[in-house]
């Protein structure tokens, strides 16, 4: 009956960051760029049972059939980055990056952070940012990045499938800069940070970047990598989020929370009637 309770509340506490993951994606749906999760699920330890008449000291035969599990646990958080829909906006800088990549974001500080969110504008001084006020960067040689300018006189800017920006500057249609893409060998292995930002960790492999439609390049080492994406101006990728899915998934991880309570209050019931035996 012990084992019972602590099996119903491992899969409790299971099905509750299923919840809330799903929960999250639902909120997101209309985040441009967001990503869904997928909760994965792994058994615990397997505790093995003896047979009536076994010795206690008879260790049970490989590959007996007979045996208990002692629970659940959640074994990993991972992003699905597979591609959003493309809708369109009218405005040059909302981007969508179609195929592989991510745009690189920095703060005030200078730290880098990787997105699939477009929705970028120009701030007061000609910088472009994104909703959350990070600044869009282009690679400045050592590993490092700094934020793309635009003065703020251009006008009619254009942002090309492979990165090129140009505007009309003073009556005249000029080249003004270039966005870069970027991308990793392991997208599983990104941090999500929230506003839809993830952090590089060592687990994603090397860093690799470009214009988009080319093959990206590794900052530490300039050996070639995968190929990157294009870009779409005036687009900005929907959430991949699949909405009916996602409430159908959201009920049956409910359905299964309660079973999970219900097999902890059904252990109790048994064990109370246990103690009343002899009364």
């Amino acid at each position: 009956m012990l084992g019972a309770l602590w099996r119903g509340a491992s899969g409790m506490r299971a099905q509750q960051v299923q919840v809330d993951s799903l929960a999250n994606d639902i909120a997101n749906v209309n985040t441009p760029g967001y990503k869904q999760a997928r909760v994965g699920f792994a058994d615990l330890v397997y505790r093995p049972v003896m047979e009536a008449g076994m010795p206690v000291e008879q260790p049970r035969a490989p590959g007996s059939p007979v045996s208990l599990g002692t629970g659940v646990k959640v074994a990993s958080i991972v992003e699905d980055f597979s591609q959003g829909a493309l809708v369109p906006t009218g405005e040059p800088l909302n981007l969508a990056i179609q195929g592989e990549g991510f745009f690189a974001v920095v703060n005030g500080a200078g730290e880098r952070f990787l997105t699939r969110d477009g929705n970028f504008h120009r701030d007061a001084n000609g910088n472009v940012v994104n909703a959350g006020g990070y600044y869009l960067a282009i690679p400045a040689g050592n590993n490092q990045d700094v934020p793309l300018n635009l003065p703020p006189e251009a006008e009619n800017i254009n942002v090309a499938a492979d990165g090129t920006i140009t505007a009309t500057v003073n009556g005249q249609v000029q080249p003004l800069g270039q966005i870069y893409l970027y991308t990793v060998p392991n997208p599983a292995g990104l941090e999500a940070v929230g506003d839809n930002l993830y952090r590089l960790t060592p687990a994603c492999g090397q860093l690799f970047y470009g214009t988009p439609g080319t093959t990206g390049i590794s900052q530490n080492t300039g050996t070639p990598g995968p190929v990157l994406g294009t870009l779409r101006s005036g687009y900005l990728e929907a959430a991949n989020v699949d909405l009916a899915a996602t409430m159908t998934r959201m009920v049956v991880a409910q359905r299964a929370y309660e079973l999970n309570s219900r097999t902890i209050r059904v252990a109790d019931e048994m064990w109370g009637l246990a103690n009343n035996l002899r009364r």
